[in-house]
């Protein structure tokens, strides 16, 4: 028997690799496309793919003597020009010993293609801005002037000289043009080259990867033909996960006799509630381990949450009521389910305790009339809502057990991000002081900035557990849930490298002049602004990549707190400070630019990343006339 989600994944990864080890078309055409290519792990070389040449890169080969760009001396047959050429040889300069002057040929090849990327512009084609270099001409050290004439043998003559130097090392023998040829040098060596377009670059270093584990398509198709047939048989078993129906059940009961009679009604709703009991103990053998697995982690979640004496209340509240949201949706034992089936089970016993009472009664005639008339619900409905509370316990398993990676992801995120939040009220908090102290930073300031960032932090860890409860509820699947907080923790990151990296300087920039507070203020807000654009820039994808209108508005309205804070911020802190300089009229942009809704650009991307920027624009203009109305009053 084979794990179902296992194979969906392992026949997710292997189609992957396939795709990327067919992406060989798109490379060789991005290679026919290219002809220099510098490398992703060795910076100190660039290849030519016509000629398979490796040539310095000039960027960081010493092509001149460092005093004030000087040319090598032709003296005593370009001395200086073999000595540097021994020494990189000994030096290895870019892992390669075997460097030399380039011959007129080579050299001409490189520079009048024009496409070298040293080449300047022009009707003389320099390299560097310079145009003597040093090649081979007959066997001997010369010098080349670019600046006359493209051909190059009639500038020959002993010139003091630039160097770039030229080697072999990955140019086969009998060497000829091919992006397929030129593929399989770069396949055959450690060195990763960078195409213009970083996709191929990433295509190509999976190709590689793929190549050196030994994987070809061929095999991998093979494999994922299996994998698919351990699939469709998979699919094919019985499976007490799929969604229970009660209406064979109850077609082995007599409806019309079951109304007729109570004491046919009440035994027959022992013998469904035994049956269904019965099924439940099957299905709990049959889902035992996914069951086991997440009843060690409710039992974790279920301990007594512990307050925390360096949070307040408020903040201690929100972590319980995390652990508690967590602990409820992730119960998947059925006993809460068999209670409700066993609860209709003993009543069904009281119908028949008391029907003896009754009867060892002298007015049982009376009594029986009584209990055959109390009310009771149809069989059929009984049946219905029985197996409701059933379905309703298996698609949850189902759920949990199909997004199993998702579910435990959401439970370590939750335990970290209590356990970070326990260290910032403690250790962040100290480091903060620390770093005011070494500035002489007053320690009332040193609170102020730290009360500030506390609030940011909190209206962060707020929005975890509305993520969770939206994935537990069906919503934003795949990796759409893990992006998204990963998202977040990276904005909770750059708020907290805020405040204790770049805080400071903020302060010290204004602190010693007029209303310097009040810029500093401002300054402050509009840096935690762009944090707040960047992570909307970050969600845009996400919320592009969703096909449901559902999440995309979740999405926004879920981030909508956060992108107002620094808005929310200004208006407060104008309002708190009675700033009568600012115009009632910035005023009232700003609440403008708080209620701009950005639901109606949820169609195009283009729309609303424009949408974006504009925010931003006229978040920072009004900013700058916020700044100048207080100027013109101090004024």
């Amino acid at each position: 028997m084979f794990d179902l989600n296992a194979l969906n994944q392992k026949k997710s990864e292997t189609q992957n690799k396939i795709d990327e080890l067919e992406g060989t078309q798109k490379i060789l055409d991005a290679i026919k496309n290219q002809r220099w290519f510098f490398f992703e792990n060795n910076r100190k070389l660039i290849f030519d793919s016509q000629t398979a040449l490796l040539w310095a890169n000039l960027d960081f080969f010493p092509y001149c003597k460092s005093e004030n760009m000087a040319y090598y001396s032709r003296d005593g047959r370009y001395i200086e020009v073999r000595n540097l050429i021994e020494d990189i040889n000994e030096k290895k300069f870019g892992g390669c010993s075997n460097w030399k002057i380039p011959t007129v040929d080579e050299f001409e090849k490189m520079v009048l293609d024009k496409t070298f990327p040293f080449c300047d512009g022009g009707y003389v084609w320099y390299i560097k801005n310079h145009g003597l270099w040093c090649v081979i001409f007959r066997d001997r050290y010369n010098g080349i002037n670019l600046a006359s004439n493209p051909t190059l043998r009639t500038n020959i003559s002993d010139y003091n000289v630039f160097v770039i130097p030229c080697n072999e090392s990955l140019r086969p023998q009998n060497f000829y043009y091919s992006p397929e040829n030129i593929l399989k040098i770069f396949s055959q060596t450690k060195l990763i080259p960078k195409f213009n377009d970083d996709f191929i670059t990433q295509l190509c270093k999976k190709n590689f990867s793929n190549k050196e584990k030994g994987e070809n398509v061929e095999e991998l198709k093979n494999q994922l033909a299996e994998i698919e047939k351990q699939i469709e048989e998979e699919n094919k078993k019985p499976k007490l996960t799929a969604k229970f129906d009660y209406k064979p059940l109850l077609k082995t009961f007599d409806v019309e006799e079951i109304k007729k009679s109570p004491i046919k009604y009440f035994k027959s709703v022992l013998s469904l509630s035994d049956e269904l009991l019965k099924f439940l103990d099957e299905y709990e053998k049959a889902n035992n381990e996914t069951i086991g697995e997440f009843s060690k982690i409710t039992l974790k979640l279920s301990e007594k949450f512990i307050e925390n004496p360096n949070l307040s209340a408020e903040e201690n509240n929100l972590l319980e009521n995390r652990q508690k949201f967590l602990e409820k949706n992730l119960e998947l034992g059925m006993n809460e389910v068999k209670f409700q089936i066993l609860s209709v089970k003993w009543q069904a016993e009281e119908f028949f305790i008391r029907l003896k009472k009754i009867n060892r009664e002298k007015n049982s005639i009376e009594r029986l009339a009584k209990l055959e008339n109390s009310p009771r619900v149809s069989f059929e409905f009984l049946a219905e809502n029985l197996a409701n509370i059933i379905c309703d316990a298996q698609k949850k398993i189902d759920f949990l057990t199909l997004n199993k990676n998702l579910v435990t992801t959401i439970v370590n995120l939750n335990n970290s991000w209590n356990e970070n939040y326990k260290s910032f009220k403690t250790n962040l908090q100290e480091e903060l002081k620390n770093i005011c102290r070494a500035e002489n930073i007053e320690q009332e300031e040193c609170q102020k900035w730290f009360a500030d960032w506390q609030n940011k932090r909190f209206a962060i860890e707020e929005k975890f557990l509305p993520i969770a409860e939206f994935c537990l509820n069906g919503n934003l699947l795949e990796n759409s849930a893990i992006q998204t907080l990963e998202i977040l923790q990276n904005y909770k990151n750059s708020v907290d490298k805020f405040y204790l990296n770049e805080r400071k300087n903020i302060y010290q920039k204004f602190v010693f002049q007029a209303g310097g507070d009040l810029q500093e203020k401002f300054e402050t807000e509009s840096e935690l602004y762009k944090l707040t654009e960047n992570l909307q820039i970050e969600l845009q994808k996400i919320i592009f990549s969703r096909e449901k209108t559902e999440e995309r508005i979740f999405l926004l309205k879920w981030a909508e707190t956060l992108l107002n804070i620094p808005i929310d911020e200004i208006m407060e802190f104008v309002k708190e400070k009675e700033l009568d300089a600012i115009s009632e009229e910035v005023l009232t942009q700003f609440a403008e630019l708080k209620r701009r809704n950005f639901s109606a650009y949820l169609a195009d991307t283009q729309s609303y990343s424009d949408a974006i920027k504009k925010r931003e624009k006229d978040y920072n203009a009004l900013i700058f006339r916020m700044r100048k109305d207080l100027q013109k009053n101090k004024n």
